[in-house]
């Protein structure tokens, strides 16, 4: 039987090397998949940490500037107590 160049050659691959050659096919994207997965992942985690130390640096800045607030307030408690006991002790000798 001679085939002729339209002709195409008949299918003599069984079901089971069907199923082996499209699992083959499939499982490259599959990892590449996953790859691509775990890299979003870790640019996620990446991102996130960042944001976190940004917030984190916001914090500690705010937290310094209150600290100095705090410490101004008191010396001006301080010095208006003892104005405020001057006065006093003006008053009831």
């Amino acid at each position: 039987m001679r085939l002729r160049s339209s002709e195409s050659f008949p299918d003599t691959r069984t079901s089971t090397m069907t199923s082996a050659s499209c699992h083959n096919k499939r499982k490259p994207k599959t990892q590449t998949h996953l790859r691509v997965l775990n890299l979003t992942r870790r640019r996620r985690i990446l991102r996130a940490e960042k944001e976190m130390e940004m917030r984190n640096m916001k914090l500690f800045l705010e937290n310094q500037n209150i600290i100095r607030e705090n410490e101004a307030l008191k010396r001006r408690a301080f010095l208006l107590r003892q104005e405020n006991n001057a006065l006093f002790s003006l008053l009831h000798p």
